[in-house]
């Protein structure tokens, strides 16, 4: 597998007991699918950009951190397409759980710039270009949305069980019945973070 260096570092870091337990919590069907999981680490890593090739294909790897900090996008330069992984939620509903919005919108201007114009997204159909703005917009009207609540004086607590109103925006994606609730609360908690630099986003 390939794949950024912080995903290698994380997957090894991570507490596998834990993290099966916290997704299994995410609904009642999830533990089952976690039966005797093994986190696959990555053998081949890249920080910024990697290209290879691969029979008549070149597939070019590029970070684009946003929705987490080790995104990247793949592009296959033959068929003029791009796997963006989660920058892209197209017509689904967006989680923020461990976004950085200022990176994210940087990385989809970086999608805008490519010559590519077909992008299979980390979640819904396939988009193309028009689709960028629309996923750029959704994620600043969220940041503004928390904004409204930190500014008026609300705690993390408070907004997050307050501040449900963008739930309905978008359907869940397929296998994701259910978990809106749950979706708008990690996604408030994290902007809430962002906002008020704390959490994954206190500076170092």
């Amino acid at each position: 597998m390939v794949a950024h260096e912080g995903v290698r570092s994380r997957i090894l870091a991570t507490d596998l007991a834990a993290h099966v337990a916290r997704v299994a919590s995410f609904g009642p069907d999830e533990s089952k699918f976690l039966e005797n999981y093994k986190a696959n680490a990555p053998v081949i890593t890249f920080q910024s950009e990697m290209t290879l090739h691969v029979g008549n294909h070149t597939f070019h790897m590029i970070h684009m951190p946003g929705h987490t900090p080790y995104q990247a996008a793949v592009i296959v330069e033959e068929e003029g397409v791009v796997f963006t992984s989660d920058n892209i939620f197209c017509k689904v509903q967006t989680w923020l759980q461990e976004a950085n919005p200022d990176h994210w919108l940087k990385a989809l201007a970086s999608l805008r710039a490519l010559r590519e114009d077909t992008f299979v997204p980390g979640h819904g159909p396939v988009c193309d270009k028009r689709y960028l703005d629309e996923q750029g917009s959704f994620i600043s009207e969220w940041l503004e949305y928390v904004r409204g609540g930190v500014e008026r004086g609300m705690n993390k607590d408070e907004c997050v069980a307050k501040l449900t109103a963008m739930t309905g925006r978008y359907p869940m994606d397929v296998g994701q019945d259910g978990m809106a609730p749950h979706v708008m609360r990690l996604n408030v908690a994290n902007l809430y973070d962002y906002l008020t630099g704390a959490g994954i986003h206190k500076p170092s």
